[in-house]
């Protein structure tokens, strides 16, 4: 008889899906809370150097190596009365090139003062913006030559939307702020070349993501001798809190989630690098994705380390009545800031913004700032091969230069290549001095924190059922302080002692494997079932992509959470009492479903009473996860993972404990054909192939049929 949650009593999940975002923001708050601030200069001095490193390493810098020949040439002027425009490409990083504009004052002999202005998001025309156009004008018009470059997937280097959220960089210690931070340091290094410009005497400005831009270029590269972040500084916490339910799913953007910056900076710590150079904040009293109530904290914080050096004067907020933008009011103030401190004219106050006749932009300059077009709209908005208006301002004949999205994964291919891991079967060298326990020890240390094993586990029962020879429950058991686990656990009615267990984990959830089958198959064998709901999976369903973004961000990321999930039940069963059965603590194994797969796989690494685990539909390596448009949660994806292993080499430290791989996939979800899936695997240490177990090329029926006795197997007392 075929056996199901409603035959069993249990099919009434509940929905709570603010769970995991109230942890995550909960958990921002506290690392923010408990942050000491530092009392004087020299604890500054200290804490400064620790940051730089710490904050180069989260954005990826020292992993992304420009070329050595920018290759910058110019390809058009445009004159104006008061300025000129010369039309530029150069090369930031292998493969990605970059079309900018330069403008030049057209009555002031050189050297000039320069700055470089970065774009923000949702700015379709990049540098032809016609807010963009006005503000570099009038910088020219006052002396300053200024570059304006259009950004990854805007303007001429429009391509796919996701442009803006390549998650596979991730994979190799890259984040798309650092690619964004190294474009404008190749700009900067552009800038110092040119015979025209006074090298000591560079400003950098931008909004929304030009304004993130700006703030971490300018702490990071002392080139920059003023900034001017626009709409963007606040606190980490308050714009986390700010951008709640967005949507964000089709992962539009991933600039703001600095990997683990939460940890050990607030937006304060990174403004007060700039000190002692000039820094002027702008910021919209009304902007709701940047409140302003942490602009003013965060800079009144930074202030403390200007005036320890003696130089309050050199750093200021600007607040205007307005949303997020970088309207007339706020050029006005960047023009004053900017001419006082490069041209050391003025008193910093607002200078007048003349009109200008701008450059036809491509796109109407209607999508700015406020919101990310609805979801419908994307593609309207993002064929390239359908530029309603062709514009002089154009780098290209045609306006279109190469696409970013396939440079960036081809480059997250070259750097996957470069780590080496000993998933590689020719890297004999590294083969002989690797150890599994450095693998398990990396692998700790890239989950981050895990749910304290000590913590006394809570649970609730929500319904005891006995029906059709199945014993059922439907129980939510406390991972740890504000995370519950909704699961179900269910056993053969005719066992009473020593119950083998599979802990079920699929990547929807465990009400998929109810629909699915996979729990009646495991039953009917005689294994007992607790298939639970990893956080933000079934009942506590939520934004995948803002949850697993927003915990990148802090010192537990989403995937180390769920495998600290998996643990926590691995917990459950040990000191759970159970009244019609008794659990036989040496048979418990894992099966992962999907993305669920890579879960089993952590968990049974990290935790020894796992007798066995299952990878059914998962990826066989992180490098097959390096493809333009990844068909994988955001999750899944563990920041600088590859330089340390891939998944080859932690399957490896299973043995001899028995591991199966079931109908591998691809980063597509494309089988992979034995062959393949086998030369993907390797055999990273000595005795790694031991257990192991490969099923590829069954149909659905077949493949479960042979999971569960391969399970029976390994689980057989």
């Amino acid at each position: 008889m075929q056996r199901n949650a409603a035959a069993w009593g249990i099919d009434r999940p509940v929905a709570r899906g603010a769970m995991l975002l109230d942890f995550i923001e909960a958990h921002a708050r506290d690392l923010a809370a408990r942050r000491p601030r530092p009392r004087s200069l020299d604890e500054w001095a200290g804490r400064a150097a620790e940051l730089r490193l710490s904050l180069r390493r989260s954005l990826g810098l020292d992993r992304l190596d420009p070329p050595d020949d920018p290759r910058a040439r110019q390809v058009g002027v445009i004159s104006r009365p008061d300025y000129r425009v010369e039309k530029i490409l150069f090369e930031s990083l292998p493969g990605l090139t970059v079309t900018a504009h330069v403008y030049l004052p057209a009555r002031r002999p050189p050297p000039y003062p320069a700055v470089l202005y970065a774009p923000g998001h949702w700015m379709e025309n990049g540098k032809l913006e016609p807010d963009i156009q006005a503000s570099c004008a009038n910088l020219a018009a006052n002396g300053c030559l200024v570059l304006v470059y259009d950004p990854i997937g805007q303007g001429e280097r429009l391509g796919s939307w996701r442009d803006h959220g390549h998650l596979e960089p991730l994979l190799v210690g890259v984040s798309q702020a650092g690619l964004m931070v190294r474009e404008s340091m190749r700009a900067i290094d552009i800038l110092q070349s040119r015979p025209d410009v006074a090298p000591d005497r560079i400003g950098m400005t931008g909004a929304s993501g030009g304004g993130l831009n700006t703030f971490y270029t300018a702490a990071l590269d002392p080139r920059v001798a003023v900034s001017v972040p626009v709409c963007y500084v606040t606190s980490f916490y308050a714009a986390m809190v700010a951008e709640r339910d967005r949507s964000w799913e089709d992962g539009v953007d991933l600039c703001n989630q600095v990997p683990g910056v939460m940890a050990y900076a607030e937006m304060s710590d990174i403004l007060a690098l700039v000190a002692p150079r000039p820094l002027c904040v702008i910021a919209g009293q009304r902007d709701w994705m940047f409140p302003i109530a942490g602009t003013r904290e965060v800079c009144r914080q930074a202030l403390e380390v200007y005036r320890w050096h003696g130089v309050a004067d050199r750093m200021r907020l600007v607040e205007v009545d307005a949303e997020h933008g970088y309207n007339r009011e706020m050029r006005e103030a960047a023009c004053g800031w900017l001419t006082r401190w490069l041209l050391e004219r003025g008193d910093a106050d607002p200078i007048p913004e003349r009109d200008y006749d701008p450059l036809p932009p491509p796109f109407p300059p209607a999508l700015t700032y406020i919101a990310p077009p609805a979801r419908e709209d994307l593609d309207l908005l993002r064929r390239r091969d359908e530029f309603p208006v062709t514009t002089l301002g154009w780098c290209y004949p045609d306006g279109k230069a190469p696409p970013p999205g396939p440079a960036i994964t081809h480059l997250t291919s070259a750097l996957a290549a470069a780590a080496s891991t000993v998933g590689d079967a020719q890297i004999t060298d590294r083969q002989r001095t690797i150890h599994p326990g450095r693998v398990i020890e990396a692998a700790r240390a890239l989950l981050g924190p895990l749910p304290d094993a000590d913590h006394p586990i809570r649970d609730r029962i929500y319904a005891q059922t006995l029906q059709h020879g199945v014993f059922a429950e439907r129980v939510v058991f406390e991972s740890e302080p504000g995370i519950e686990i909704p699961a179900i656990f269910a056993v053969p009615a005719e066992w009473n002692a020593q119950v083998p267990v599979v802990i079920y984990v699929d990547e929807s959830g465990k009400q998929a494997g109810l629909e699915t089958g996979v729990l009646d198959a495991l039953l009917e064998a005689h294994l007992a079932v607790l298939a639970i709901d990893v956080r933000g999976v079934g009942e506590t369903v939520c934004s995948e992509f803002e949850a697993a973004t927003n915990a990148l961000m802090s010192d537990r990321p989403l995937f180390g959470q769920r495998v600290g999930d998996v643990l926590r039940a691995v917990d459950y069963l040990w000191h759970r009492i159970f009244i019609s059965v008794q659990v036989d603590k040496g048979r418990i194994a894992c099966l992962g479903r999907g993305a669920g797969g890579l879960l089993a796989l952590y968990a049974a690494a990290l935790d020894q009473r796992l007798a066995a685990a299952a990878m059914w539909g998962a990826p066989l390596s992180y490098r097959h996860l390096i493809t333009d448009g990844p068909d994988w949660p955001a999750g899944v994806f563990v920041f600088d993972v590859l330089n340390y292993f891939d998944l080859p080499e932690l399957m490896a430290t299973l043995a001899p404990r028995p591991l199966l791989i079931a109908d591998p996939v691809d980063g597509l979800r494309q089988p992979l054909a034995v062959e393949a899936a086998r030369a993907a695997m390797g055999d990273p240490f000595p005795g790694a192939a031991e257990n192991r177990a490969l099923l590829c090329g069954l149909d659905a029926d077949g493949s479960l049929r042979a999971l569960v006795a391969w399970l029976s197997a390994a689980l057989a007392g």
